[in-house]
């Protein structure tokens, strides 16, 4: 599966690169995930663009994920 940056998704998205980066911390946009290491303040975020464009579809439909 092709990745894609947390800019790239948001800009897709149309969502600030805050709010996706948040809305994949709490498990609430299902285009990726984000994983934090044992001992960091980061995160580290994969995105998937599949999964976005899947997301995208299903949003322009009128379903909600």
């Amino acid at each position: 599966m092709e990745r894609m940056t947390t800019q790239q998704a948001a800009k897709e998205l149309n969502i600030n690169v805050i709010g996706l980066q948040t809305l994949l911390i709490q498990e609430k946009l299902p285009i990726g995930y984000a994983i934090k290491k044992p001992g960091s303040t980061r995160y580290t975020y994969y995105i998937f663009r599949e999964l976005v464009e899947s997301y995208k579809k299903h949003v322009e439909e009128g379903e909600l994920i």
